[in-house]
């Protein structure tokens, strides 16, 4: 009886400190990341609410975990406020799950402290930095991780994890749809830190079952870190710049509203919560069950990476990454970002194909069209001619685009005087030929 009470009374506040947030965001008009519509400082309510919590309630806990929390909490606070370059916001992380593993939180795998260690170390980072990239739906990484608590808890994990599920339980009434708080930074490296750590004592405390289990039960937000991850890679972007690539993001592509998609990953959180709870008590063995966990993450990462989600196709799927013209689609895109500073104004496109780059020069001109000559082929140009003969004034445009299209004109000089004809005398070329391709 006396866990109930300490779930519901730590939601209670977790609810009220989370209301106040709201309002005093909403009446000073501080909401966190620059330009964020809803604000991201949910996490000073749900540290208030564990604090209030922890101090009616006394339940043991891993030696320095609020004291580590709470510094991962400050990290998170800062980046919230005004934020951090990535390898200062890591550094800072470093910092702080370095102090909690001198306390004595450490994974006890190996024969040598130090492996363990960094082990440790490298186990807590990541899923301090995976909920974080979950927090970006209404109610998504509050729910994942109230599933996650839930689970660890429910396979030994310490009674400290209802503090947790409280928390998440009173956040979760104002992060889900429409959401009116989101956890932020601070929220998410705090509650992806005491995740790690239950982790790391479940498997020492319960072997190899415990650790695979627990892992497994933290499985969503570590396969949406590793996804997007990949995801990113695959298309020649930087893994730590934020771009609409998500998981969620993708169902919403897909034709799902936001309540649905959070309400789909929310239930594949269950089902991890199930295998590694199986796995945790002995029902199935643990590599069978880490089997299937890896197994279902490859069936739903090749349905996802399918969504083209801009539309270029191109969309970086994992197939993509074993296919001859892969590593061709990466460097050209890391290329024309290289360029995108030359591009202003008016701006063509010769020979568009599905306008791969399109969303790249968006932001540095004031229009973009696209040329192609074969109509049935390129859904997406605007324009329909031919590049020996562009349909276009001279001196019409400040910027032209042009890739892998030389090669197969029959003139390719011609088409560079037709080029010349129509920019006009400070404008920039940006142009690949024939470059690698077969």
């Amino acid at each position: 009886m006396i866990f109930l009470n300490l779930v519901l009374a730590t939601a209670v506040f977790s609810a009220v400190f989370s209301a106040v947030a709201r309002g005093v965001a909403k009446r000073t008009d501080t909401f966190g990341k620059p330009n964020a519509p809803i604000s991201t400082y949910g996490g000073p309510a749900m540290l208030a609410a564990l604090f209030c919590a922890s101090f009616l309630f006394s339940v043991k806990s891993p030696t320095g975990l609020i004291e580590v929390a709470t510094a991962l909490f400050w990290v998170g606070f800062i980046d919230d406020s005004r934020p951090l370059s990535p390898k200062v916001k890591l550094g800072l992380t470093l910092l702080c799950v370095g102090a909690a593993v001198a306390c004595g939180i450490r994974l006890d795998v190996t024969e040598y402290v130090w492996v363990d260690a960094l082990l440790t170390m490298g186990w807590m980072v990541w899923l301090c930095h995976s909920l974080n990239v979950f927090d970006m739906e209404d109610g998504l990484s509050a729910g994942g991780a109230l599933i996650a608590a839930l689970g660890l808890w429910g396979i030994g994990g310490g009674d400290w994890l209802l503090f947790m599920v409280g928390v998440l339980l009173g956040f979760l009434i104002h992060s889900v749809y429409p959401a009116r708080l989101y956890m932020g930074d601070a929220g998410a490296l705090m509650f992806g830190f005491l995740l790690s750590v239950a982790a790391v004592s479940l498997s020492n405390d319960q072997g190899v079952s415990g650790g695979v289990g627990a892992f497994i039960i933290v499985g969503l937000p570590t396969f949406e870190a590793a996804f997007i991850s990949v995801m990113r890679f695959a298309k020649g972007r930087s893994i730590s710049v934020a771009s609409h690539d998500h998981v969620a993001h993708r169902l919403e592509q897909w034709g799902r509203s936001v309540p649905l998609a959070v309400g789909m990953i929310w239930t594949v959180g269950i089902v991890l919560a199930g295998l590694g709870y199986a796995v945790a008590m002995g029902v199935i063995v643990w590599w069978l069950g880490l089997l299937i966990g890896l197994l279902g993450a490859l069936i739903i990462s090749a349905c996802l990476a399918r969504v083209d989600m801009e539309g270029d196709g191109v969309d970086g799927r994992l197939a993509g990454l074993f296919e001859k013209n892969w590593l061709i689609h990466r460097l050209m895109r890391q290329t024309m970002v290289d360029v995108v500073g030359y591009a202003n104004g008016q701006l063509l496109d010769v020979g568009c194909g599905n306008r791969p780059y399109e969303k790249i020069f968006e932001s540095q001109v004031s229009h973009s069209f696209g040329l192609e000559h074969d109509r049935n082929r390129y859904a997406n140009a605007n324009v329909w001619g031919d590049a020996l003969a562009l349909p276009f004034r001279a001196d019409a445009f400040d910027t032209i685009l042009s890739n892998q299209v030389l090669e197969h004109v029959p003139e390719p000089q011609q088409a560079l005087v037709e080029v010349a004809r129509v920019m006009r005398v400070d404008a920039h070329l940006i142009l690949t030929a024939p470059h690698i391709w077969e």
